[in-house]
């Protein structure tokens, strides 16, 4: 691999999860052992938190269901709880193909301050996430903080 290449890489880390609101995007990406929250314009950050496992100041939680599963990270900022969520849900078994609903997920994020909630914003576009192995590596939470449907 070329040295360049290498470096784009590096510069351009796959993301964890990644979503648009319009104008807004907010990205999680993975730097060593670290998770990085970016939120903001193309532009302009206008918030990144950057945290992993012993700093206590990102959490992971996962629920499997039949067939779906949520996915949250929340990563912590002063009294700002910041939740990132997804929802994805697999095609029902036994149904026939006129009646199938096909494959679905959602994304976005909810913004508290303490247990109050400042906002929550759905994705537009993207907001899938799968589990990755440095999620391992993450406290627990204990709540599924993922908004119904």
């Amino acid at each position: 691999m070329s040295l360049f290449f290498a470096l784009a890489l590096a510069a351009n880390p796959e993301p964890i999860f990644h979503c648009s609101f319009g104008a807004k995007q907010l990205t999680i990406t993975q730097q060593g052992d670290a998770i990085v929250y970016r939120y903001g314009t193309n532009a302009k950050t206008e918030l990144r938190i950057v945290a992993d496992g012993p700093s206590n100041r990102v959490f992971y939680h996962r629920t499997l269901y039949a067939r779906a599963e949520d996915q949250t990270l929340r990563f912590v900022s002063g009294e700002y709880n910041y939740v990132v969520y997804a929802h994805w849900a697999a095609p029902s078994l036994g149904t026939t193909e006129e009646s199938s609903t096909g494959e679905s997920f959602y994304g976005g994020l909810t913004v508290l301050r303490g247990e109050r909630e400042l906002s929550s914003r759905r994705c537009r576009s993207g907001g899938d996430m799968r589990e990755w192995p440095i999620f391992k590596t993450l406290p627990q939470d204990e709540t599924n903080m993922t908004p119904a449907e």
